[in-house]
Parts: structure tokens; sequence; C-alpha cells
């Protein structure tokens, strides 16, 4: 396992192995937004995913309660998963509901900055020239991916709606996970640890989804689209454990084993290029030449970024 942990690019392979299966997600959570309310969505992945973590645990023996880390690092750990498994997931569901996956992913482009700008203030992190260019061709080709495709028109206060929430979605995911990055450098050395924090930041979201699932006035008529169609059920089933196991698993592996967290999170958005991909492979929509060469941009993007 250390051998692994110790190989060249361990941490970029491992965001881009999350950043394709959060695509694969993705296709599944949309579909199931429209039936589904995003409070149930984010309690149900969250319930799963929390789940296959300790089933994870109990087959390879991994402890289901880590000692070694200070009172500090749980709090951090826990106010992390609040925000960005908690109330940002819940945001995220509900604006992509509103808005659509295509206008999400281009406000979705600047998360790497947001980070960017939460990393320099707590931090202090400083790319060098020549991850910023790869940076800025990722960012900008990744918008011409996401705005190039033609959306159906939508209320203009709902799309300002949407986008707001999704702003705020952002900043809070984004301090999330650059308040534990210190954590996860310590502890780099150790996937099994790795793992073990993503499970525990995994606990508050779970709680907290199902705190506001509680506060709703009509809970059976939210869970009404679940009995009726067991289709909803298993494509949930299928997403969370994409996304909020495996994904989520990969994600924060790569991130503890990558020094500058906006390089981990350019990598991450690299998912709106596979989304492009996927959206052509399974719905059957066309790929124009403009977004195919916007995707070639930012494979070289990510290459600049990545390469030491």
């Amino acid at each position: 396992m250390q051998y692994i942990v110790n190989l060249n690019y361990f941490g970029e392979i491992c965001a881009l192995f999350a950043s394709i299966c959060w695509s694969i997600a993705i296709i599944f959570f949309k579909s199931v937004s429209k039936n589904l309310s995003p409070i149930l969505i984010t309690a149900f992945k969250n319930s799963i995913g929390l789940f296959f973590f300790i089933l994870f645990f109990l087959i390879f023996n991994i402890p289901i309660w880590y000692d070694g880390l200070s009172t500090s690092d749980y709090i951090k750990i826990l106010i992390s998963g609040a925000l960005g498994m908690g109330f940002a997931d819940l945001i995220f569901i509900y604006a992509l509901s509103k808005i659509g996956a295509n206008r999400i992913a281009i406000i979705n482009c600047f998360e790497p900055a947001v980070i960017y700008f939460f990393s320099t203030i707590m931090l202090g992190t400083i790319l060098n020239i020549q991850q910023l260019s790869g940076f800025i061709i990722v960012i900008l080709s990744i918008v011409i991916i996401s705005y190039e495709k033609n959306d159906t028109d939508i209320d203009k206060k709902t799309k300002i709606y949407g986008l707001t929430l999704q702003i705020i979605a952002i900043f809070l995911s984004s301090f999330g996970i650059v308040l534990i990055k210190p954590i996860l450098t310590k502890i780099s050395h150790s996937i099994e640890i790795q793992l073990w924090v993503t499970a525990f930041r995994l606990l508050p979201g779970f709680i907290v989804a199902w705190i506001v699932f509680s506060l709703q006035k009509e809970k059976q008529k939210l869970l009404k689209p679940i009995y009726s169609n067991y289709k909803v059920l298993y494509k949930i089933l299928l997403s969370s454990i994409l996304g909020t196991f495996i994904a989520l698993n990969f994600w924060i592996v790569g991130y503890s084993n990558i020094e500058k967290p906006p390089i981990a999170s350019i990598i991450g958005q690299t998912s709106v290029i596979f989304i492009t991909i996927l959206s052509w492979a399974v719905l059957k929509e066309k790929i124009s030449k403009l977004r195919f060469l916007a995707m070639i941009i930012a494979i070289i993007g990510v290459i600049l970024i990545t390469i030491k």
C-alpha cells in the first residue's frame, strides 16, 4: 500500500478517477432530480455512501474509529463535512433541479478559483507559472464546453436564483475542503486513514440531510416517487455508490496526495469533459467541433498543471 502511495502522479490519478466516477453519477442524479426532492436525494446518497464505507471498513479490517488526530482536527473535519456534504450538497442538487446540469457546470468552472482564493488566504498557496497557465487554460476550455451547449430557456428569476444558490454551494464546499487540507497532508502516508477521514467527514452530511428532511411538512409526499417507481431507487443506489462512495474516496485520497489544493480542484473540474462525452455516448447528444476543440485544449491544460 505504501508503495502505491509513493508512485509518481498518484494523487493526480486518483483525482482524475474521482472526476470520471462523479461524471457518471451526475448523469443519474440529473435524471432522478426530476422525480425526487433534492433533500431526499442528498439524504439517501449520504446514507448509502456511509453504509458502504462501514461495510468496506469491516471487510478490509479498517478500524471504525481513528484516535490519532487532535480535538481541533476532528472539529474541522466535522465542520467540513457539514458544509460540504450537508448544506452544499443540498443546495447543489436543488440548484441542479432548477436550472439544469449545463448551467450548473458553467458556475462550477469557477470552483478552482474559489479554492485558490481560500488556499491563498488560509494556506499561503502559490502556483508557479506553468501551473497557473494550465489552470487558466482548463477554466477557459471548460467554460466553452459548458456554455456552448444550447439550453432550454427558463424563467429569468429562476435562473438567477439557481445560479446564486450554486455560487453559495461552491463557497461552502470550497471553504470546507481547504479547511481540512493540513489534516489530509498530515495523513498522506496512509490511505486507510484518508478513507477513515472521508467517512467521518460524510457523517455530519448524513445528519444534516436527515435533519432537514425531518423538518419538512409533507414527508410522505416526498417519499411517494420511490414507492411508485423503483427505477428511481435503483438510480439513487447506483449514483450514490459511484459518487458518494467511490468518487469521494478517490477525491479525498487524491486531494491528500496533491500538494496544492487548486491543482486537485482543477483536475476534478475535468468532470465537465467526461459529462460531455457521456452525454454523447449515453444520451446521444451531439458534440460540436468547438466543444471537441475545447476538450483538447483542456487536456493540454491538465498536462501543464500535473507534469512535474
